[in-house]
């Protein structure tokens, strides 16, 4: 529905539930409504109402429920608007920029068992009046812009509670040693500044996200209780240290573990296959070391597995190959060696990340590789790989698509297995990663899905540009620099028309820059350094936009952005190099040779057509002819002159 809320709602006198939310309603919420003396129970969440909540809200004495989030509600929400509704018993005001502003004296004459006021602005104190709320079940106070030490009173957690979320705030001050007490079953303290050790939880915990914040410690005393129904464990980003015990796997309805970004150490436990529904394990950017856990391969659900950025050492498991549900393989960082397995392009099927860089791996890059339909992120960067570069390569579904995947089509080509990745509790899991792009190293997260990278530098391959790579139109990163690649670039390139970032240097590639490059309009990092390029640098589009150091350390390169090309001033015209099919860019061309045929046309009947034809102006032009020839004879005539009569003189 459609249109804005008018006062005909008055004549509703014995009305006591008024539900109109997930529509398209807007404008202001009328003061009116304070007159439906009946009302219990109001929802207009997920509605385009803006403006500030009328005080009339505050007469509805009546009222158990009042949800209004999801709206572009604004302005100031004061005890005025509550004083008279005792019997209110939920109130959600999420996801509206609505300031909560309670005097500190004020007494709620209610007693709530829902408080949801995520992304209000309630900061930077902590509200007071919470204090008097006993018997709520469900406090979300999220992204509300406090900037305050956490009272000791919201601790004292009734038995009644199921979830608490203070995540993404300013709280600070130590967390209580014990929650044992309370039942509580999803808490989440994200991205706040949190320390000292982690407490000890009831057995009632399922959902627990303590990460981004500063905690410090052992991570053994958390695991010495088991906690048999907790699902989804996050730590990661914190100061904790020792290491992971066995009896993590006592907890075996585990479906999350993210434990990155911390100080961890020792060896892996050999416990994993206990955790048969495990879906994610994350436990990168550790000090870990040991080889990785064959038992790790006993985990048929697994989808996501982080280990790089630690010490892990040996070859790749070969269990491994059992996961044939993985997503995200990412062991960059680590000191494994051998050779890349050619089964994991051929049991591996769902890959989509697959990132090996700074490791020892060497040997030729399997072409089995190419088998992954799905793989968006081919990142074998610092190994040392020797051989070609696999021309199979060109075959890569995911990165010869120029669509961007959505939610249906991962959902179709990953099942299940792509939802239980991205829909983890209230919080979700999000898939992230590190990519080097454009020169510098970058986190993916929300937008990871669409990233298109195939990163093959600092190895030692040999041989030449693949053609075949042309066919990767959906590619926006590609890095091959610092190898030993030779000969010229093929004109294919000029397909890759969504490319973004564009790295050959340090090879010994040859010959012209391909003058397709010049139509490659996303383009905005280029490093062709260090090559034997040649000739002029093509002209149009972004080429000469790009920084002069792209193109350094080819001495037979000029034009702009370098020097100017002063032993070969020839103009050139730049002929787009089109792909099969492309309509578009054949369009281009025929434009450009018609543009020439009629601009020589017209030139040449603007002069002669006019002479031809006129006979004053044709023996004008004649006439000026003869005497421009007379002139240039009477002038070599009378230089002969001072010429001879100079040698007299000399004599």
């Amino acid at each position: 529905m459609t249109g804005k809320l008018s006062d005909w709602l008055v004549n509703f006198k014995r009305l006591d539930t008024l539900d109109l939310g997930h529509n398209s309603l807007n404008g202001l919420i009328p003061a009116s409504i304070g007159k439906l003396s009946a009302l219990k129970y109001l929802m207009l969440t997920a509605n385009g109402f803006n403006g500030t909540l009328p005080e009339s809200i505050g007469q509805l004495s009546g009222l158990i429920l009042l949800d209004l989030s999801f709206n572009s509600l604004n302005g100031v929400v004061s005890d005025v608007h509550f004083a008279n509704l005792s019997k209110l018993e939920q109130l959600s005001l999420a996801s509206t920029s609505l300031a909560v502003r309670m005097s500190s004296s004020w007494t709620p004459p209610f007693q709530l068992t829902i408080i949801s006021l995520r992304l209000c602005r309630l900061g930077p104190e902590f509200p007071s009046w919470l204090r008097t709320q006993k018997d709520y079940t469900v406090m979300d106070l999220s992204s509300s812009e406090i900037e305050d030490v956490a009272p000791n009173w919201i601790w004292n957690l009734s038995e009644k509670i199921l979830l608490l979320d203070l995540s993404h705030n300013l709280i600070s001050g130590n967390l209580p040693a014990t929650l044992e007490f309370a039942s509580v079953s999803i808490l989440d303290l994200s991205n706040n500044k949190f320390e000292g050790p982690l407490p000890t939880f009831s057995s009632s915990m399922e959902y627990l996200d303590l990460s981004n914040n500063m905690l410090t410690g052992s991570i053994l005393p958390f695991f010495r209780f088991p906690l048999p129904i907790l699902s989804h464990l996050f730590l990661s980003n914190n100061l904790l240290s020792g290491t992971i015990p066995s009896s993590i796997c006592q907890d075996d309805e585990l479906y999350v573990i993210d434990l990155s970004n911390n100080q961890l150490s020792g060896e892996l436990p050999t416990c994993w296959a206990n955790l048969q529904i495990l879906t994610a394990l994350t436990l990168a950017n550790n000090n870990f070391s040991g080889e990785i856990p064959s038992s790790i391969g006993s985990l048929k659900a697994l989808g996501t597995l982080h280990l790089g950025g630690n010490h892990f050492k040996g070859e790749l498991p070969t269990a491994l190959q059992n996961c044939t549900t993985l997503v995200t393989l990412d062991l960059g960082g680590n000191e494994i060696s051998g050779s890349i397995p050619a089964w994991l392009g051929e049991l591996l099927p769902l890959l989509r990340i697959l990132r090996l860089r700074s490791n020892f791996f060497n040997g030729n890059i399997p072409s089995q590789l190419s088998r992954l339909g799905s793989l968006q992120i081919l990142d074998l960067a610092d190994n040392n790989l020797s051989g070609t570069i696999p021309p199979s390569f060109g075959n890569i579904t995911a990165m010869a698509q120029t669509h961007k995947p959505n939610e249906r089509m991962l959902d179709d080509m990953q099942g299940n297995v792509r939802s239980s990745l991205y829909n983890y509790g209230p919080s979700g899991y999000t898939e992230s990663l590190l990519v080097v792009m454009k020169g510098k190293e970058r986190q993916y997260s929300q937008n990871l899905q669409y990233v298109a990278s195939i990163d093959l530098s600092d190895n030692q391959l040999t041989g030449h540009f693949p053609q075949e790579l042309g066919d990767l139109v959906g590619l926006q990163n590609l890095n091959l620099s610092s190898n030993h690649l030779t000969g010229k670039i093929p004109d294919e390139i000029g397909k890759l028309k969504l490319l973004e970032s564009l790295d050959l240097s340090m090879n010994g590639f040859s010959g012209s820059i391909p003058t397709a490059m010049s139509v490659l309009t996303l383009l905005s990092y280029l490093n062709l350094s260090y090559n034997n390029f040649s000739g002029r640098i093509p002209s149009g589009y972004q080429l000469q936009t790009l920084d002069y150091t792209s193109y350094l350390g080819n001495p037979g390169l000029c034009g702009a952005p370098l020097n100017s090309c002063r032993n070969n001033e020839t103009i050139f015209i730049i002929i787009p190099a089109c792909a099969d099919g492309d309509d578009e860019c054949e369009s281009v061309k025929l434009g450009l040779y018609l543009g020439i045929a009629i601009g020589f046309v017209t030139g040449f009947w603007a002069i002669w057509g006019v002479l031809l034809l006129t006979d004053t102006l044709s023996e004008a032009y004649f006439e000026f002819i003869d005497k421009l020839i007379d002139k240039f004879h009477c002038a070599r005539k009378m230089r002969r002159y001072d010429e001879k009569d100079d040698e007299e003189e000399t004599y």
